[in-house]
């Protein structure tokens, strides 16, 4: 059998590690398992520049896929990558350029998916994918900012309250900015960097807001000097924010 291609496999799951392992190498692919995100980058600095695509969860213990992916990347630019997430609360929302599957898939989804990456003409490989926490308890803009997020290169999680962006945020290392409300039931807008160690983690923060920001940047608990968003806004005004915050 003629060998395709090398492929480094970053999963957790034990039974899906072990699968996806079988069914790749049975379709002719040279495999490197790694149980986590560290254990995938000792293997891709073991065999740089050898590995043709990266599959990974995006969500993984140690190191998740996404941050994974952006140490690898450095060391090989060309690297593909398939990222794999299953469905929970928040679920990581990749914009449409980003090559994406969604557990459970079956074999041949998935060989599906790796030979048009892999194919002779492939596309380029992946910018490195910027993760944005969009919180709001309004549903209809949580959606509408998602979708201009994502609809422009973005990868977007999503939350209705800071307790549920705080669960969020501890799921993933990489987080570049949050987008943020200020009013919600509970803790409010403000208090959210605080909760997620946003200054610690180097976080960005963008708060949505009807308020004059001088009314808020002195809000006692939040120490951060965020950049303010006048609610209602534009595609434009939030996308200007976000490539500054971002730039």
């Amino acid at each position: 059998m003629v060998t395709r291609g090398l492929v480094l496999f970053a999963e957790d799951e034990v039974m899906v590690r072990n699968l996806v392992r079988t069914v790749l190498e049975n379709d002719g692919y040279r495999v490197l398992a790694a149980a986590d995100g560290g254990e995938a980058l000792e293997l891709a600095r073991a065999n740089e520049g050898a590995i043709d695509l990266l599959v990974t969860a995006v969500g993984m213990p140690l190191i998740d896929g996404i941050s994974a992916y952006r140490h690898i990347r450095t060391a090989c630019p060309n690297l593909k990558v398939l990222f794999t997430a299953g469905p929970v609360p928040g679920q990581l929302q990749l914009p449409q350029s980003v090559p994406f599957l969604a557990k459970p898939f079956g074999p041949n989804t998935l060989l599906t998916k790796v030979n048009e990456i892999l194919t002779p003409s492939p596309s380029p490989a992946v910018d490195g994918v910027n993760v944005i926490l969009v919180v709001d308890h309004d549903a209809d803009r949580r959606e509408r900012t998602k979708n201009i997020l994502t609809g422009n290169g973005y990868a977007v999680l999503t939350a209705d309250s800071v307790e549920e962006a705080k669960l969020i945020s501890n799921s993933i290392a990489t987080v570049d900015l949050i987008v943020s409300g200020v009013v919600f039931p509970g803790l409010s807008g403000v208090a959210l960097a605080e909760h997620v160690r946003a200054s610690e983690r180097g976080i960005s923060t963008l708060l949505i807001s009807h308020f004059h920001p001088d009314l808020l940047r002195n809000v006692a608990g939040f120490s951060l000097q965020p950049e303010f968003l006048p609610n209602p806004f534009t595609p434009e005004a939030l996308l200007t924010h976000v490539r500054r915050l971002l730039g």
